[in-house]
């Protein structure tokens, strides 16, 4: 756990996601290391962005996931 490891007067930060492709540039200058993308993932982010403007409400996406086709 963080708490082994940190020194007296230190704060632990976790930087998370579900891949470190998706923060590379941040994730990469924090571990001063190259991330791999797999290939899946590569071919996965060349596709179309898509936005749905909506309320922050949970419910407002609830509905949305309820109704989807």
């Amino acid at each position: 756990a963080l708490e082994d490891v940190l020194q007296p007067g230190q704060t632990g930060v976790f930087l998370e996601t579900a891949h470190p492709a998706k923060f590379l540039e941040t994730v990469e200058a924090i571990i001063g290391s190259n991330v791999e993308i797999p290939a899946k993932l590569q071919e996965f982010m060349k596709g179309k962005k898509r936005t749905l403007p909506m309320p922050k409400e949970f419910a407002a996406f609830k509905q949305y996931l309820l109704h989807l086709q």
